[in-house]
């Protein structure tokens, strides 16, 4: 019994020292991110089909390409297992008669694999590493990468593919048809401007107030299912800790956060976002009613408030529309010292540009985001001051009232 259990032990130890030398989880998660590319491109909100087509047959290569290195470890580390196995009985067995095994071609199985092989001692010593290992190896997770190979998996599939958020939201709207036709009219709060002028200070304090509603991220990336992702979410409560713009300010998983863009980028799409810069850009009608929708998932009968510096490409035609509708919506602009705000952006251009440069995701996660103010995907915002609404609707601009047709002049 003791040399069964003790056989177990060296072939678990010495498999798992084998499987990492083989680098298997680099290959698993080098498969799921190509994978996860591959969905994401083949649905790609802002590539043509001629695009789409080009891009996910490079990225079909390089999926078949990381999928037979995992099969080829696989194997190879089967064989290894089963080598190990066979060498472990011959050494049993030479202990045991003093002599070596005879390989009869009728008992050639029997003797690999003899019986013992299923019994609990050998079982026990070849599980036992598996368990015991994993203490003495705490897992880390990095403040500027916090997303797991899954994690990847779920924001390109559920976020970034056009398609599937689409399919998405049009089950969460008919999943939640009766509660909608309660809600007439909805109260909403914009918090716009320049990066780095204090948008999220102020969307963190108007978020305290219990008449506001907004996203966090605990709706990824379940974002097109507002109501229904928050179910599914885990309900333990977020560690606040610093955010990646490592400026001092904290943040959880339950930190309200500028995340409906995603929305207007899978809607509108090339209607507002451009090789090299945002424009302005008038909301149809139909998208109008959805977005309208999607705010009364969220927010429900309370004010739905959105932190997003994108919106002011769109706040004349959303101001115009909200108003024919009955909808009662503000915009409010901070402004900040300029020389301490392009300082700011300056530092956060490099932090950013440097993390996007260490992994792809973060420049794929900033483009769902389409934040785009600073980074390797920075792109310039252009206000279209043809751009106007035939009647008078609110944007606050410090403590001034201005027409939203002024507010493009800025």
């Amino acid at each position: 019994m003791i040399l069964e259990i003790l056989s177990g032990f060296i072939i678990s130890i010495v498999g798992i020292l084998f499987f990492l030398s083989l680098k298997f989880n680099k290959s698993i998660s080098k498969w799921i991110i190509e994978t996860s590319r591959f969905i994401y491109y083949s649905g790609h909100p802002l590539l043509d089909d001629d695009a789409k087509f080009s891009l996910i047959t490079k990225k079909f290569k390089q999926v078949f390409g990381s999928l037979l290195a995992v099969i080829l470890k696989t194997i190879t580390l089967l064989i290894f297992v089963i080598v190990m196995i066979g060498l472990s009985v011959i050494i049993i067995f030479f202990i045991r008669e003093k002599t070596l095994p005879g390989f009869h071609s009728d008992e050639l199985l029997n003797t690999l694999f003899p019986a013992y092989l299923y019994h609990w001692p050998f079982i026990i010593g070849t599980l036992l590493p598996i368990v015991i290992i994993p203490f003495f190896f705490k897992k880390t997770v990095s403040d500027s990468n916090p997303y797991s190979p899954i994690d990847k998996l779920l924001h390109y599939v559920f976020l970034g593919n056009k398609n599937i958020a689409r399919l998405l939201f049009g089950i969460e709207l008919r999943r939640n048809k009766k509660e909608l036709k309660t809600i007439n009219e909805t109260r909403n709060v914009y918090i716009s401007g320049l990066a780095r002028a204090g948008t999220t200070v102020l969307m963190q304090y108007l978020g305290k107030m219990s008449q506001f509603e907004s996203l966090s991220y605990r709706n990824l990336p379940l974002l097109f299912l507002p109501k229904t992702g928050l179910k599914l979410s885990s309900q333990k409560k977020g560690q606040e800790k610093e955010r990646a713009h490592k400026d001092g300010m904290m943040h959880s998983i339950d930190s309200y956060e500028a995340l409906e863009e995603p929305f207007w980028r899978n809607y509108q799409g090339n209607k507002y976002i451009k090789e090299d810069r945002l424009v302005s850009h008038i909301i149809e009608s139909k998208t109008h009613l959805k977005y309208n929708s999607f705010r009364k998932l969220i927010a429900g009968d309370k004010i739905y408030l959105a932190k997003n510096n994108n919106h002011l490409l769109r706040a004349t035609s959303l101001h115009q529309l909200d108003m024919m509708v009955g909808n009662n919506t503000q915009t409010f602009i901070p402004f900040r010292e300029p020389y301490s705000q392009a300082k700011s952006l300056l530092n956060q251009h490099q932090t950013l540009s440097q993390l996007q440069k260490e992994d792809e995701f973060v420049h794929d996660y900033m483009d769902f985001l389409v934040h785009h103010e600073f980074g390797l995907s920075h792109k310039v915002s252009v206000f279209d001051q043809k751009l106007n609404i035939n009647e008078e609707s609110e944007v606050i601009i410090g403590e001034e009232t201005l027409s939203t047709d002024l507010s493009f002049g800025i």
